[in-house]
This record gives structure tokens, C-alpha cells and sequence, in this order.
């Protein structure tokens, strides 16, 4: 602890990392303002009202956006549109020729690949805004009219032009902390949006047990698995197979130099989030046709639909599969077997026992889809166990001949009912990836810095030797 608290001081003591660091939480003070800041011609009770927490698309883009949507904030696009874009940029990148010279020319390649990124991030934003104003213009929430401008055309010229308005701000205010602060600032701003809904999700867990809703057992069980499944993601977020790269000598002007040794890096969770993302997109396709078509209850269409509903066993064994696919398809996007062992032949690098070429390829990519197994089914548990905490398995909403009727008599009300908590929800599985993710990767670069100028580490990195560190203003 005595360790933790001196690297606390040693981050203030250095004049430009105090400022990048004062600069990083002013850009997100700004970022919270403006989820707070109200778009014009909407009634933000009856649009809250929408948002209890069970599921849908728009209580995801609501997470995301730390409750801007909710509030019928300027911000409520969040930053979706530029994560949609830049998951759809990063994809095109392997299948395009141009895209792909692109990202290999450099930093000039790598900045008119981020124009092009904008530019999609606002043909996202209007086309988000135009779904959401068109669900405003259709709906009414118990009775109460959420549109309060009679025009519609002027309403959704106002509420397309302001949410895309803000998310172009959001994007130039990630790019801003990247910049001039310290870490990714696109993360960054997902991570505050996350962050602050913790808190009223911890308040409604503790009125859930004065109220008797849940017993203490319970509750401390709940926290208990909360506490494991960080700690589970920690060790996964930080697992890496190191393949160890071998180079043979080389014969320069000077004489012989000698090969040396390094490693080829693989994170089990090589994908990141971007799985889950897409799977829990996948699974919400469901509820949105049950919304728009309203089968009629006796059709095979309103079956279908009801055993795929949010947290039900087919949603989740859905939720699985789409998990485990994305995962591979995203890993093969992301990193070329072939590529990879044919710069190593290039270099004169080569892993030992294994002959440069073909074989390296092959090797590479038995490890890697070794990994990308694990990593989905890590993904998948972590995803899962939050959505079964809140909304239980609902093992009796089965079919009889499947024993819906034998689990609905046998496990008690809370096993098929969950505990509704939001705290589950507010740390469910993209949203916990993300905050361990970039709190990790935070305090990574805040480490560097120190170590670069001499200062002792969170993890003392930097003292080699016994003897104190130097240390540079």
C-alpha cells in the first residue's frame, strides 16, 4: 500500500504527466456536461420511463452513453456511431486492397484511414438519429406523449441535427484526450459512461435489502460472484502466449553479430470486446421483429420469438454460439499466419524447432485458434453468469416435454427469476470487459511514463538494482 500511495505522489511531481492527467479528467468533465445538457421537443420523464433495465438495444446504446439517452441528452448517441464505424473500417482494412495498402503506408496511411473513419461516424450518427426519431414519433409511454413538438419534420430535423452534432463533439473530444491526455480516449469515454452508473446500481442493491426484496445471504453471494468475476477477468485480460523467436547470426561490415532471442506475443483475449458487442446486437434482433411485426399469440412465428427472448435458454445458447463465432471471425480478421511467419523468414527469425515457412504458418495458427477457443469461452462466461444473476436461467419457461413444467415445481423463484438487480446489468459482460480493460491499460501507460522518467512503477518495473531511483522533474 505504502508502495501504491508513493506512485500516486510520483504522478503529480511530473509536470507534464500532472497535466495530461488534469487535462484527461477536464475533457470528461465536459463529456458528463454534455449527457446532461437536454435535446429540445422531448419529455425526458416519459422517455425514462422506457428504460428499466431488462433488456433491448436501447437500454444497450443507454449503457453506453452513461445514461445520456435516458435523459434525452444532447450526448445520447454516445459513441456508438464511431465504434460502428471503426469495427466496420478495421474489417474493410482485410477485404479491400486499397484500405489495406492503406494501413500499411504508416502514419500517412494511418490518418486518411481516420478520416475516413469520421466521415462514416457521421453517416452513422444520422442514420442512428433517424431510427430514434422515428421510434419517438411512433410510441407513447403510458399515456404520455414523448414527442412534445407537434411538427414532426421540425422534430426530426432539431433531434437528427443536435445527436449528430454531439456525437461528432464526442468523437473530437475522444481524439482530444488521445492526444493531449493519457490513454485511448474513445475507451476512455466508454469507460466513464460505464463508471458512472455504478453507484446508483450499488444504492439499488443495498434499497433491495432493506426492503427485504433480497436476504443478506443472498446478497453477499451476488457480491461475492460479482468480486470472482472480475478477478477471473483480470487474469484473462492479462494472460499472453509468448512464442519465443529465435535469429541467427548475421555478418555485418563490423564482423559477426549474434542472433538473439525474443517473443511473438498473443493475448488469450485477443478479440476484446468487439464479440460480444456483435452477439449481443445479434440476440436483440428478436425482441425488435416481435415489436415490429406483433404476431398473433397461437402463430409459429410468436413461438419462436417468445423461447428467444432476453435471458430464456435458447437466447443464451443463441448468445454462445454467435459469441464463439465472432471470436474467430474476428481473430482471423485481425492477425495473418502467413504474413506473420513470412516476415519472420525475411528477418531471419524463426521458431526453434520449427522450419521457417509453411510450418511456422501452420504452427501460428494452431496457437492461435487454440487461444481464440479459450477466449470466446471466456468471453461467453462472462457475459452469461451477470445476465443469469439478473434475470435467472428461466429453466421453466422451456417446453413441458423439455421439463419446463418439472424446473418451474422444482427450483425455487429466484433460480427462474433472477434478482432483477441493475448492478448486474451496470457490470454485466461487455461493460465489465470494458472497465478492466481500460482501467488496466491506464494504469499500463501512467506506469510507463514514471518508469521513463526514472520514477518507480505501481509494480516497481523500474528498480533493477537496491539502490534508490533518480528522479527528474
Amino acid at each position: 500500500m505504502e508502495k501504491f500511495l508513493e506512485s500516486l505522489k510520483n504522478i503529480f511531481e511530473i509536470p507534464e504527466l500532472r497535466k495530461r492527467i488534469y487535462m484527461t479528467f477536464f475533457i470528461l468533465f465536459l463529456y458528463r456536461l454534455g449527457c446532461q445538457v437536454l435535446v429540445p421537443g422531448i419529455n425526458k420523464d416519459a422517455l425514462a420511463s422506457m428504460f428499466n433495465f431488462e433488456s433491448g438495444l436501447l437500454n444497450m446504446v443507454n449503457l453506453f452513453s452513461g445514461g445520456a439517452l435516458g435523459n434525452a441528452a444532447v450526448f445520447a448517441l454516445g459513441i456508438m456511431p464511431y465504434i460502428t464505424a471503426s469495427i466496420i473500417l478495421q474489417i474493410l482494412q482485410k477485404s479491400v486492397p486499397y484500405l489495406e495498402r492503406l494501413s500499411k503506408e504508416g502514419e500517412q496511411g494511418r490518418n486518411k484511414i481516420n478520416r475516413y473513419t469520421r466521415y462514416l461516424t457521421v453517416g452513422f450518427a444520422l442514420l442512428h438519429s433517424y431510427g430514434i426519431t422515428t421510434l419517438l414519433l411512433s410510441m407513447n409511454q403510458q399515456g404520455q406523449e414523448i414527442v412534445n413538438i407537434g411538427n414532426s419534420f421540425f422534430f426530426r430535423f432539431t433531434v437528427m441535427l443536435t445527436l449528430t452534432t454531439g456525437a461528432i463533439v464526442i468523437m473530437w473530444l475522444g481524439e482530444k484526450i488521445t492526444e493531449r491526455g493519457i490513454g485511448n480516449g474513445i475507451s476512455l469515454i466508454i469507460f466513464a459512461s460505464i463508471v458512472v452508473q455504478v453507484p446508483s446500481a450499488i444504492m439499488a442493491l443495498y434499497q433491495a435489502l432493506v426492503n427485504h426484496q433480497l436476504s443478506g445471504p443472498v446478497m453477499l453471494l451476488i457480491v461475492a460472484m460479482i468480486i470472482g468475476i472480475c478477478i477471473f477477468v483480470v487474469f484473462f485480460e492479462l494472460g499472453v502466449r509468448r512464442i519465443t523467436i529465435q535469429y541467427a547470426k548475421r555478418v555485418s561490415a563490423q564482423g559477426q553479430v549474434a542472433g538473439g532471442n525474443s517473443f511473438l506475443p498473443f493475448k488469450v483475449n485477443s478479440a476484446g470486446v468487439i464479440p460480444v458487442i456483435f452477439s449481443a446486437s445479434v440476440i436483440q434482433i428478436p425482441s425488435m421483429v416481435q415489436g415490429f411485426l406483433n404476431p398473433a399469440p397461437e402463430t409459429l412465428a410468436y413461438t419462436i420469438l417468445y423461447y428467444l427472448g432476453p435471458g430464456r435458454p435458447a437466447a443464451v445458447i443463441l448468445f454462445f454460439v454467435a459469441t464463439m463465432f465472432f471470436t474467430f471471425f474476428y481473430v482471423e480478421m485481425l492477425f495473418n499466419p502467413k504474413d506473420t511467419a513470412e516476415n519472420l523468414k525475411k528477418h531471419g527469425g524463426f521458431i526453434p524447432g520449427i522450419r521457417p515457412g509453411k510450418e511456422t504458418q501452420e504452427y501460428i495458427e494452431g496457437v492461435l485458434k487454440r487461444l481464440t477457443f479459450w477466449g470466446g469461452l471466456y468471453l461467453s462466461v462472462v457475459s452469461i453468469v451477470p445476465t443469469w444473476i439478473m434475470s435467472g436461467l428461466q429453466l421453466n419457461t422451456l417446453p413441458s416435454w423439455l421439463g419446463g413444467d418439472f424446473f418451474d415445481r422444482v427450483l425455487p423463484t429466484l433460480f427462474n427469476s433472477g434478482t432483477g438487480l441493475t448492478l448486474a446489468y451496470v457490470l454485466g459482460g461487455t461493460s465489465l470487459l470494458i472497465i478492466i480493460s481500460v482501467a488496466l491499460d491506464f494504469v499500463n501507460q501512467v506506469e510507463n511514463q514514471l518508469i521513463m522518467r526514472k520514477y518507480d512503477g505501481f509494480t516497481n518495473k523500474s528498480s533493477g538494482t537496491g539502490s534508490r531511483t533518480r528522479r527528474y522533474a
